[in-house]
C-alpha cells in the first residue's frame, strides 16, 4: 500500500509510484504523464494518435537504471474505449505482448478517486490482465504501460 493509494489527494503533489526497472532506462513518472529521456508519451499520443507506442533501451536489472545495449523496453499508450465497473476496454491490440499491468498508469489528468483493480479488454475483445487504476477512469482517458522487448505500432493497431 502506498501513500498516493491510501490518500489519492497526494497525487497532486507527488506522482503515483514507479518501477523504473519496468519502463526504458530514462523514463521519469511526473504527476499525468511519464517522460522516456525527457519525451512526453503524453505529448507523443497527442502527435502520434493511439494506440502508439515508444521504445526505448530496457533498464538492466539491479543496476540502479543503467540502460542496455541489446535489450528493448516498449511503452504502449492506448485510448480507454469503454470503462464499466471493473472492465476497461482498450483501443490497442496487446494480447502476446506481455503487458506490465502492474505498471499503469492514467495519463493527461490526476485523479483523486481510489484505486480500483479492473479486467483489461483489448481492441479483439480478448482478456489480457488486470490493472489497478483510478476508480473514476473513463472512455477517452489514456492509459500508458510498459511491455519488454521491441515492439511495433503495426503490433497494436
Amino acid at each position: 500500500m502506498t501513500l498516493t493509494a491510501l490518500l489519492p489527494t497526494l497525487r497532486a503533489s507527488i506522482p503515483a509510484p514507479f518501477d523504473a526497472a519496468a519502463w526504458p532506462a530514462g523514463s521519469t513518472p511526473t504527476l499525468d504523464d511519464v517522460t522516456v529521456r525527457a519525451m512526453s508519451i503524453g505529448r507523443y499520443a497527442d502527435l502520434c494518435g493511439t494506440p502508439c507506442v515508444c521504445t526505448g533501451p530496457a533498464v538492466i536489472p539491479a543496476s540502479g537504471g543503467v540502460a542496455s545495449t541489446t535489450l528493448s523496453t516498449t511503452v504502449v499508450v492506448a485510448t480507454v474505449v469503454v470503462a464499466d465497473p471493473r472492465l476497461l476496454q482498450l483501443d490497442a491490440r496487446v494480447d502476446g505482448l506481455g503487458a506490465m499491468w502492474t505498471e499503469a498508469r492514467l495519463l493527461g489528468r490526476v485523479s483523486f478517486a481510489y484505486d480500483e483493480t479492473f479486467e483489461v479488454v483489448d481492441a479483439r475483445g480478448r482478456s489480457v490482465g488486470r490493472a489497478t487504476l483510478p476508480g473514476d477512469i473513463r472512455a477517452g482517458d489514456r492509459v500508458a504501460f510498459p511491455c519488454p522487448g521491441c515492439h511495433t505500432v503495426g503490433e497494436v493497431r
